[in-house]
């Protein structure tokens, strides 16, 4: 079911803030934006998740894959699917990414922002 299909239109400011507040909705937003493919399993966007965790600079106690991929589950995919930026099915595992032009630019943005001093 796409956003349009959900009633969702052009995200709020609210909306699009609330999405990049935590450094994994971050990174799971990148991922999609950098990456070929619009599907995958839940454990392989937790891997990569971790990894831009790690780049960043982040403890390995804080990007360790199962710590993330619980996170995901529990938390920041359920919070992106209400936002309508992506589906996740918690029974299949399945995550698929709809992109949002005003929250890839934020994302963008944040990231910049964030190079330097990581997530």
């Amino acid at each position: 079911m796409t956003p349009e299909d959900r009633g969702l239109t052009t995200p709020i400011v609210d909306d699009v803030f609330e999405a990049l507040a935590d450094w994994r909705r971050r990174a799971v937003c990148l991922h999609f934006q950098t990456a070929a493919e619009t599907q995958t399993a839940v454990g392989d966007l937790a891997d990569a998740v971790a990894r831009q965790g790690r780049a960043s600079g982040l403890s390995e106690a804080e990007s360790d894959v199962d710590a993330v991929e619980a996170a995901l589950i529990e938390t920041h995919l359920p919070v992106l699917h209400r936002l309508g930026v992506l589906d996740f099915d918690e029974r299949s595992g399945a995550v698929r990414y709809w992109g949002c032009p005003t929250l890839e630019k934020w994302t963008d943005h944040a990231a910049a922002v964030t190079e330097q001093s990581g997530f």
